[in-house]
């Protein structure tokens, strides 16, 4: 049996489990590290302890990039739209993303972790379509934005369906795809600030026959990195197309520093998150977000983080 597999048992595992207080946490996170190639990065629950390991870069180590234009969201379009937990969840919702973020950040900021370039820049991807990934972008970045130390900024490069876009009140506005058609177009001229926390957004922007090759270009490439270092007190969120649909994920995913995988509880086959798998680098820190499950309660979305950490194997292990 693959390490994958293995890995991918253990959610399996978890599916079967949920709504049991005594599984959700130790119980699956553990079993994930019988998979090998994965090290586990168990969430540290924001202690004092272990927010002293997580490195913040200096204010005056280098400014921001403003946006030119600041919105207000419409949260009630957000929830209508599925992409903001209703009144009656979003405590709950809160909560559950509050330990999901943990592992990223650790990943993001602290010191002396294998992660590479763009730490700070993460893939929110799934198989396929209907797993909550937008759901879950949108509410990752409203949980980091939460932080006393670390803004969110949210890329909506979903630009076959930029439903994000829409959401937002952002579809015709100029954004990714302009950008990396026109050099004459600045960052700031795609970024938005909204009053939703101070969360920073990029629209995908026009559709283009040519998205792969843009997404694939150079361009992209400079846009990822000067926003990993033009925003080095933020996290930069990309919400993308399904991996098993589209190609622009694929390319996606060669250059982010992180990638978090949306698996839809009860829905998503195992062959096809193994699949999903199969095509992102496994040297990279990739999550696992359990969505669309039920809480003990019952009738309740629950999104749980199950995470595993890639390592270098040894040539004698």
């Amino acid at each position: 049996m693959s390490k994958i597999q293995k890995a991918l048992e253990a959610l399996q595992s978890a599916k079967r489990n949920v709504g049991d207080p005594n599984s959700v946490g130790g119980a699956e996170t553990s079993s994930i590290s019988e998979a090998g190639r994965y090290k586990v990065r168990k969430g540290t629950g924001g202690t004092k302890e272990s927010r002293s390991k997580v490195f913040f870069p200096d204010d005056d180590i280098a400014e921001e990039i403003e946006p030119n234009e600041k919105i207000a969201v419409d949260l009630d379009r957000l929830v209508a739209m599925g992409l903001f937990p209703s009144a009656e969840h979003a405590e709950m919702i809160s909560h559950q993303f509050r330990r999901i973020k943990r592992p990223l950040l650790q990943s993001a900021f602290e010191i002396g972790l294998p992660v590479g370039e763009n730490a700070n820049t993460i893939m929110m991807a799934s198989a396929l379509p209907g797993s909550g990934k937008s759901f879950c972008s949108v509410n990752l970045a409203h949980s980091i934005s939460l932080e006393r130390d670390v803004g969110a900024v949210l890329v909506d490069s979903d630009v076959l369906k930029p439903g994000t876009s829409r959401a937002f009140g952002l579809d015709d506005r100029i954004g990714l795809i302009d950008y990396l058609l026109d050099p004459a177009i600045a960052i700031q001229d795609i970024l938005v600030e909204t009053d939703l926390n101070g969360i920073n957004f990029i629209p995908a922007g026009r559709k283009h026959p040519e998205a792969t090759e843009l997404l694939a270009s150079r361009r992209m490439q400079k846009l990822l990195k000067q926003l990993s270092d033009g925003f080095r007190h933020r996290v930069v969120i990309f919400d993308t197309p399904p991996l098993l649909v589209t190609n622009e994920a694929r390319v996606l995913a060669e250059k982010v520093g992180q990638i978090v995988l949306v698996i839809e509880a009860h829905v998503s086959l195992q062959e096809q998150v193994i699949r999903a798998l199969a095509l992102l680098d496994r040297q990279k820190p990739i999550n696992a977000i359990l969505n669309k499950s039920h809480s003990a309660q019952g009738g309740h979305i629950y999104a749980d983080d199950y995470g595993y950490y890639p390592y270098q194997e040894r040539g004698d292990s």
